[in-house]
């Protein structure tokens, strides 16, 4: 009996030191930077969350590729309709900023495996331009005639 509760009272003894013993055995973690709005990957750095998409820099060809893709999906802006009429003074230029009433769209499947790149983009037509938005800014960052070939 008596080595029975020796025997308890050592495992009691370990199972409670256990815990101390190892925040005193673990080394000191180094300062994290801070990463407000990151995401943390298990056994991973931290991943900050609204990255900027990748600078955009489209030759004509590829433009052309979005044009002719862009024109079957029948999504031009129109003024009349209650959400954008507010938005019908609007002139679209690279680096200005979409109005709220304006509202860009994915690009087609296709575009996107042909240039993947163009996934971290949406494009909106407006007055017969094509234009190729930054959603996390909602800046233009390409446009282009919507009718006109791109050569």
């Amino acid at each position: 009996m008596r080595m029975t509760m020796a025997v308890a009272a050592a495992v009691m003894a370990t199972l409670a030191a256990t815990p101390a013993a190892r925040s005193q055995s673990k080394p000191s973690q180094p300062a994290q930077p801070q990463t407000k709005g990151a995401v943390e990957l298990s056994g991973r750095a931290p991943v900050p969350q609204n990255q900027a998409p990748p600078k955009l820099e489209l030759d004509n060809k590829q433009r052309e590729t979005i044009r002719r893709a862009v024109l079957t999906q029948h999504a031009e802006v129109e003024f009349h309709l209650k959400g954008s009429k507010p938005d019908k003074d609007f002139v679209p230029s690279v680096g200005a900023k979409l109005p709220k009433g304006l509202k860009a769209l994915a690009l087609p499947l296709q575009v996107v495996r042909d240039m993947p790149t163009l996934a971290h983009y949406k494009y909106l037509t407006v007055k017969d331009k094509v234009l190729i938005v930054n959603p996390m800014s909602g800046k233009i960052v390409d446009m282009f005639s919507e009718t006109q070939p791109v050569t």
